[in-house]
């Protein structure tokens, strides 16, 4: 079954509705897993440390769902069936209807945009990869021009990722593009790729440390040493400048009934 993540980004209305919105979103959770291939729900916040070029206020939450299905297209008219439904009815029923946030308690970041995004290619390249990290590093490029998107591409599978895996505290990369299948709302204008990297660390700044130290030295040197040393081609890849590179700390997780 093709692997495809969900994003988004968002948070309280007014910061009097912070507790409420937990509330809801802790619920929704679970709620959602009920839906056509869901397997999983997460809900993340800012993690304390940041890269230093992360300069701006990230989005106070961001919840992942993660799809395993064969027909992605019929589970996100599913899935947007029952948000219809769920704001019509305002109740939940398992699978066919699924109520928002109450009224001015949630409001949706303005510069991320909510989307799904099909998992390409990962390391380490193991079948059935389920997403557990307790932190997540997102990491959104593109390639400079059309014609460098396909070296881009090879570049991330033939090694990148493998070398970001070799820092301290990450235990895997993946790369991930916009699908083709998309919510109703969703524009055309979604980043090209996502890095998208589980951590697992005690010491979450020294391991930040760590990579923004081996990105500066491969700037420099433009050669791979495990762990002290990450080449970029820059140019070939630029950061989006919509989207800020950011760790998320995992605060909720709930796994639907097909999870294994």
């Amino acid at each position: 079954m093709a692997k495809t993540l969900h994003f988004t980004f968002g948070g309280p209305a007014t910061p009097a509705r912070a507790e409420e919105l937990d509330r809801w979103q802790r619920e929704h959770l679970a709620q959602a897993c009920s839906l056509p291939g869901v397997v999983a729900a997460h809900l993340y916040r800012p993690s304390g440390a940041q890269l230093p070029r992360t300069t701006v206020e990230l989005p106070p939450s961001l919840v992942i769902y993660e799809y395993e299905t064969d027909d992605l297209a019929a589970d996100v008219d599913a899935m947007w069936a029952a948000r219809v439904e769920g704001a019509r009815r305002g109740a939940y029923e398992p699978g066919a209807s699924i109520p928002g946030p109450p009224d001015g308690v949630f409001a949706a970041d303005w510069r991320y945009e909510a989307a799904h995004y099909n998992v390409i290619s990962r390391t380490p390249r193991t079948p059935g990869w389920r997403l557990t990290g307790s932190t997540i590093f997102l990491v959104w490029v593109a390639a400079k021009a059309p014609a460098l998107e396909e070296e881009l591409l090879r570049w991330y599978v033939d090694g990148h990722l493998e070398e970001i895996c070799g820092l301290p505290g990450v235990v895997s990369g993946q790369l991930l593009r916009p699908g083709r299948v998309q919510l109703p709302r969703a524009s055309d204008k979604l980043p090209e790729l996502l890095g998208f990297y589980e951590c697992e660390t005690d010491d979450l700044p020294g391991a930040i440390e760590a990579a923004w130290a081996a990105h500066r030295r491969g700037l420099e040197t433009g050669v791979y040493e495990p762990g002290r040393s990450i080449p970029t081609p820059t140019d070939i890849v630029a950061v989006d400048p919509r989207y800020e590179s950011a760790y998320y700390d995992l605060v909720a997780s709930v796994s639907g009934a097909g999870a294994g």
